[in-house]
């Protein structure tokens, strides 16, 4: 009777991660999702997600490796994490287009509010934000 129970409970543990799995990698597949997403990397320096849901507006221009900028985003979010149970991001509307979207991002950390406008383009089944000044501005990222 063990083994069986034992093998019952793995069983249900990995179907409840693929399931959650599932609809993460599902949300991350739309603006709404990628935008938060982002977002979120950018506040709080999580430079992997960071690098791998956005790209430059104009990516010929970029002269900075990952490296660079990861040194860059995690010294500019060091304040930010170490606040972040005082910092709120929340998604608000998007309006996509063909292949391209605008998804509004609040940002409520204890010195205010900021609203944000991203701009998303769409690469294969992905939304990546474009990492331009205006938005790097308003939201602290590299």
């Amino acid at each position: 009777r063990t083994p069986g129970l034992v093998i019952g409970i793995t069983g249900l543990l990995v179907l409840a991660v693929g399931v959650t799995a599932a609809i993460d990698l599902n949300r991350l597949q739309s603006p709404h999702g990628a935008s938060l997403a982002w977002t979120e990397a950018a506040v709080f320096g999580d430079c992997r997600a960071y690098l791998e849901l956005s790209r430059p507006v104009d990516p010929s221009t970029e002269r900075r490796g990952d490296d660079e900028i990861c040194r860059v985003l995690r010294r500019k979010t060091e304040d930010a994490r170490t606040n972040s149970t005082r910092i709120t991001i929340e998604a608000g509307t998007v309006e996509r287009t063909g292949r391209t979207a605008t998804a509004l991002v609040s940002i409520a950390k204890p010195e205010g509010t900021v609203r944000v406008a991203l701009h998303l383009v769409r690469r294969g089944d992905d939304w990546l934000v474009l990492r331009d000044d205006v938005a790097c501005g308003q939201v602290g990222c590299a």
